[in-house]
């Protein structure tokens, strides 16, 4: 956090419950000398205004909606990095006298590059009414193309992927993409995040996961099938494995489904049941367990280890 009390770059974060829950998930970004926008899922604007403000006791501090305002954009790809790095305007240059100090700007104001994953590039933060004019190198592509990126690298994002007050800052992942300070002390929901983490075994993670069909072979990789167009079931939808000897489900459940696009998805899912290079046949016989009825279209999951996961993991 020292860095957006400075100013600077943006930083990851879980907004947690007294019990160590994550509420929200966020990105903090310095706007100017105290002034911060954070960057949650659309839907959850409302409550993470009233989370704050129960918090904010007497101190002047003012929470205001600020999405009319400004747009969350996402840029991936080769030339990403160069866009967060400072660079020196070449009109600046000019004007100033030989042997002065170049200024060092960024071309983009407010932002960081991505701490989740390499390949999710740069966030940044831009006016409405002032767009951010990127390299022609760069396209526009729909938001679905970005969820697409998370999923393949196993990454989560908002409520459909973080379960409100139920899931833990370290079965989502948090501490592996930079979410979680274990340095910093005095935070709402510290003393089990803590605890959890002096452990050392967490027995849950979300990870990428394929669908596909009883009649389909295992996969043995995740791919994209965009020809795939069965219907997902909605976010918390248990996952329980089937004994196809007698059709019948475990009696407890495996893992939880978060959110997908086409055959693809994430899922917070036991490690015992996730495949890995060293245990490639543990998510086999998958199936989706929905409370208000049978399984859902005869689909099947099977859960993959991200390669970017610490190896430490699988022997968990």
């Amino acid at each position: 956090m020292l860095g957006v009390g400075q100013g600077g770059a943006g930083v990851l974060a879980g907004l947690l419950g007294p019990h160590g829950r994550v509420l929200f998930d966020a990105f903090i970004h310095p706007l100017k000398e105290r002034e911060f926008l954070l960057d949650v899922d659309a839907r959850q604007v409302d409550g993470v205004a009233a989370h704050l403000r129960k918090y904010a006791l007497r101190a002047k501090v003012r929470i205001a909606d600020a999405t009319p305002a400004y747009a969350v954009q996402q840029a991936w790809g080769p030339a990403a990095a160069a866009l967060w790095r400072p660079f020196v305007d070449a009109r600046d240059q000019a004007r100033l006298p030989p042997g002065a100090a170049l200024p060092r700007l960024r071309r983009l104001a407010v932002g960081c590059s991505d701490p989740r994953h390499p390949a999710l590039g740069v966030r940044f933060v831009e006016p409405k009414d002032q767009p951010t004019a990127l390299p022609p190198s760069f396209s526009q592509v729909s938001d679905l193309e970005f969820k697409i990126l998370r999923i393949l690298n196993g990454i989560p994002e908002g409520m459909d992927d973080f379960f409100p007050n139920a899931s833990l800052p370290l079965e989502s992942n948090l501490d592996l993409m930079s979410g979680i300070d274990f340095r910093k002390g005095c935070y709402l929901g510290q003393e089990l995040t803590i605890r959890t983490y002096h452990t050392g075994v967490t027995r849950k993670r979300i990870v990428p996961v394929q669908i596909y069909r009883d009649e389909d072979s295992v996969p043995t990789e995740l791919t994209l099938d965009t020809a795939f167009n069965e219907t997902l079931p909605p976010s918390t939808t248990e996952i329980r494995v089937l004994n196809e000897s007698d059709g019948s489900l475990s009696r407890r459940e495996v893992g939880k489904f978060c959110s997908g696009v086409n055959n693809i998805g994430l899922a917070l899912m036991r490690l015992d049941h996730v495949s890995s290079p060293e245990k490639p046949e543990s998510s086999s016989n998958l199936v989706f367990s929905p409370k208000d009825g049978p399984r859902t279209n005869g689909l099947k999951i099977r859960a993959f280890l991200p390669s970017w996961f610490p190896s430490a993991l699988t022997e968990e």
